[in-house]
């Protein structure tokens, strides 16, 4: 499978409009959205931004390595994940429709995340 297979298969699970593979430049390398779903590609930088803050709070806090942010709005939440390879880091941000799909979004994601990280590396 490629990165865009893998992003095409989070985005088939129920409950996701949108995702995107963001570079650690803020850059975003891929995305895919379903028809109505907000344009994913402008989120890259406030993406990468949030996720290098969350990684600062978790060393001050001494937590160990961030393994998810959340961001939930009226319309549904944002989450951020961030992948990890041999010579990059890589943040998955996905757009939900609503708060009730995370669990079983998360479940599937935990499949799909390993794949994706052996195509990153």
């Amino acid at each position: 499978m490629s990165v865009i297979g893998s992003l095409n298969q989070i985005a088939e699970d129920e409950g996701v409009l949108a995702v995107a593979l963001v570079g650690e430049d803020g850059f975003v390398i891929e995305s895919v959205r379903k028809d109505g779903a907000a344009d994913i590609d402008f989120v890259g930088g406030a993406a990468t931004a949030a996720m290098a803050s969350s990684k600062a709070l978790a060393d001050h806090l001494n937590k160990g390595d961030v393994k998810e942010v959340m961001v939930e709005y009226n319309e549904g939440p944002l989450l951020m994940i961030p992948i990890k390879t041999n010579n990059s880091e890589y943040t998955l941000v996905m757009l939900l429709d609503d708060v009730q799909n995370l669990g079983r979004i998360r479940f599937q994601l935990k499949k799909t995340r390993a794949t994706l990280e052996e195509e990153l590396s």
